[in-house]
């Protein structure tokens, strides 16, 4: 890695928490670039200077520390922060997390202190072995405490199988990942692709045409495919939404276990105040709510796997209603007239699958509905 010139920087420390860095410098009083020792035997065998009188930190070891009024200064912030050196080897992909009481993120820079990562959690590969500079800073100006960094080499698995159970870690970098795996048992299984740094896709291919594919039903940006699995051999392509990004993400295949007293109804009557759980696996359910008076009828349907849709036809009446019950769960509320509905249940999109729960509540209606 390249020296660092004499002159020390102003580091700066993440505003709000994660919006962005605003970089300042100071040149040292009596220092200049012009006055930098430019003989070799001045520089051989130096620490670059920006990283001189550094704490370090060792990789894999927990680190003790707080940000305190003492601390050092972020002119633009008011916030403050401290520092330490870190040695790094080229290739290794490190993850540095920051725990404690203080609110804040920590980043890391080269010996030129360029920016090359920030967050709560950063993953960072090594381009050049050498030593590099950590930054723990609060999020503002009234961001003070102890903390602890974490640090780890991730280790990253090269199989192409993924086995039930056994999550792996592995590295996206703008392209695709292919995976197989076997089923050996019919059931319900969750597969799980997790990353702090792209948004998760996933697509998966199985026996007489079965195709699914997912982006974000494990919540913020990661994806997961929950469904009913047939033996056979199954590929699942693990990638980023758009086609772009790189990272850690980390993939999982595990068996779904079912409350035993959940009983999976996938059509047939839905009776009044009598709640039943279904499984959605990408073509529409349909059920028949019979009413004997005029009633004021609330349908919702609800599920932590997948965004849910309702439709009621019948007797006049075409109804739908994708989030009225708030978050992804649907809803939906009407006076209806005596007679036989169909109640279809399915995903937002087709291509979602999960468990979901289907609830009919009914009360006599005095007057007819408008229709």
């Amino acid at each position: 890695m390249a020296k660092s010139s004499p002159i020390s920087y102003l580091l700066i420390a993440l505003g709000g928490g994660a919006i962005g860095f605003l970089a300042a410098q100071a040149i040292t009083p009596g220092d200049s670039p012009e006055s930098a020792p430019t003989s070799e035997s001045s520089d051989e065998g130096a620490e670059p200077t920006a990283l001189e009188g550094l704490e370090r930190a060792t990789l894999g070891e927990r680190l003790r520390g707080e940000v305190t009024s003492e601390s050092e200064l972020n002119g633009n912030d008011g916030s403050r922060f401290e520092r330490y050196m870190i040695t790094l080897d080229e290739d290794d992909l490190v993850e540095v997390s920051l725990d404690g009481a203080l609110q804040g993120v920590v980043a890391l820079y080269d010996d030129q202190l360029q920016l090359l990562s920030a967050s709560e959690t950063l993953r960072q590969r090594i381009d050049q072995s050498g030593d590099y500079m950590l930054v723990v800073s609060g999020a503002d100006a009234q961001s003070y405490g102890p903390f602890a960094l974490e640090s780890r080499r991730i280790e990253l698995s090269d199989t192409h199988t993924l086995t039930l159970d056994s999550p792996l870690d592995s590295w996206l970098q703008s392209d695709e990942r292919e995976y197989t795996f076997t089923v050996e048992e019919a059931g319900m299984y969750d597969i799980d692709m997790r990353s702090d740094e792209f948004d998760a896709y996933l697509v998966l291919e199985g026996p007489d045409g079965y195709y699914r594919e997912d982006d974000d039903s494990a919540g913020n940006l990661d994806a997961r495919i929950a469904d009913f699995l047939a033996p056979g051999e199954y590929q699942l392509t693990a990638r980023s939404a758009y086609g772009e990004g790189e990272g850690v993400f980390t993939l999982a295949l595990t068996p779904r276990e079912l409350s035993s007293d959940i009983e999976l109804r996938n059509a047939g009557e839905l009776t009044p105040d009598e709640p039943l759980n279904g499984w959605y696996s990408g073509e529409e359910l349909t059920y028949e709510l019979t009413l004997e008076e005029t009633s004021n009828v609330t349908l919702e349907m609800r599920s932590t796997d997948f965004d849910t849709y309702l439709d009621v036809n019948g007797n006049g009446v075409s109804l739908s209603d994708d989030d009225s019950a708030g978050g992804t769960d649907a809803r939906i509320a009407e006076q209806l007239l005596p007679g036989t509905y169909t109640v279809t249940a399915r995903g937002f999109s087709n291509t979602a699958s999960g468990l979901f729960e289907l609830t009919a509540r009914t009360e006599p209606s005095e007057g007819e509905p408008e229709l």
